[in-house]
């Protein structure tokens, strides 16, 4: 299986994968370990990863999977996925459907995911698209809160012992989970679409940005004390505004939220898919079911509080592990042995 990507698609891709799963929630984690601080912190894991960004751009010729590293990361982007396949049911679950059996939202989630995923490739490729205008509804009623906000609650700032630094840094690192699959959607890029240093700012840049509003939003609307009771801090915030056309501007933009769930897992899926169908298969549609069918099988008997919890701590370390350590050895030890992209066809 393959394809091509324009600069545009890739970073596309990439912004949705890295922004789909954690955006409503990762601010609960990184202000309840770094406080008011929390923000330089972010910023500092942000400077992280755009210099991450610079070692892939420089190195992804060696990022070469073999059988046993292939096996490792797709077992971690189904576990990446089962988990929050679970905080989606578990808030649609809280939110709009508490009625509901979870086997019923479960099917009706994975069955559209699972319907995309078989489409062509392109699909899966230019279907962030749609996310577009929906992002952009979803910042503008995010910014009627602002009148609600305090900016007092911003400061003082460098008040936090070196342990809440050191704790904030890493909860900061979900904001930027899914870097890895730079690695493997780069080789697809078109030759003729160049990527320096300059598009690598601006990529880094514009998603900083985008998870800085949402965390300045969430300390100057709560008190920090606040903070580690509310799971979903942007929802709440958008519960709290009143307009007069939509009676439950929450459960409006959980479909949004929804919707850019559903594509973040076809992204996802595209990945798996050209990593592990990067050499011909047979029953490849079949085999794409039997993975949705465990995935949602196994999600419904962890729709609770205390798995929520499980995973969001367990994730930090494994992403580390799979975004930053597993790289960086696969890519050094593939560079000394003078193995590359171009000239390895494994």
């Amino acid at each position: 299986m393959t394809i091509k990507l324009t600069r545009v698609q890739f970073f596309l891709l990439m912004f949705i994968m890295q922004t789909a799963f954690v955006y409503v929630s990762f601010q609960n984690l990184v202000i309840e370990n770094g406080k008011r601080d929390s923000t330089l912190q972010f910023l500092i894991t942000a400077l992280v990863f755009y210099l991450l960004l610079l070692f892939f751009e420089r190195t992804y010729q060696y990022f070469i999977l073999n059988p046993v590293t292939r096996f490792l990361y797709i077992l971690y982007w189904f576990y990446y996925l089962h988990a929050f396949v679970v905080n989606t049911l578990y808030i649609l679950s809280s939110w709009v459907f508490p009625n509901t059996p979870n086997a019923v939202l479960v099917f009706l989630l994975l069955s559209v995911c699972y319907y995309a995923s078989v489409s062509r490739a392109e699909t899966a490729v230019n279907i962030g698209v749609v996310m577009i205008p929906m992002l952009v509804i979803f910042f503008l009623f995010l910014f009627l809160s602002i009148p609600d906000l305090e900016v007092t609650n911003l400061f003082p700032l460098m008040q936090e012992p070196v342990d809440r630094w050191i704790k904030g840094i890493l909860f900061s690192t979900n904001a930027f989970s899914g870097v890895e699959v730079y690695l493997i959607l780069r080789k697809y890029v078109m030759q003729s679409e160049t990527i320096n240093r300059r598009i690598l700012l601006i990529y880094a840049s514009f998603l900083t940005a985008f998870y800085m509003v949402s965390l300045l939003f969430t300390i100057m609307y709560f008190a920090i004390e606040e903070i580690n009771i509310i799971s979903e801090p942007i929802l709440y915030i958008l519960n709290s505004q009143e307009v007069t056309f939509v009676k439950r501007l929450d459960i409006f933009f959980i479909y949004i939220w929804v919707s850019w769930t559903i594509i973040g897992i076809v992204n996802h899926v595209l990945v798996i898919r050209l990593v592990y169908f990067q050499q011909k298969r047979k029953y490849e549609k079949f085999q794409q079911l039997v993975f949705f069918t465990v995935m949602g099988i196994s999600a419904c008997f962890f729709v609770n509080i205390t798995m929520q919890q499980i995973f969001k701590h367990s994730l930090l370390y494994i992403n580390l592990v799979f975004a930053i350590v597993l790289p960086i050895i696969i890519i050094s030890v593939n560079k000394l042995r003078g193995r590359s992209q171009f000239d390895s066809s494994k």
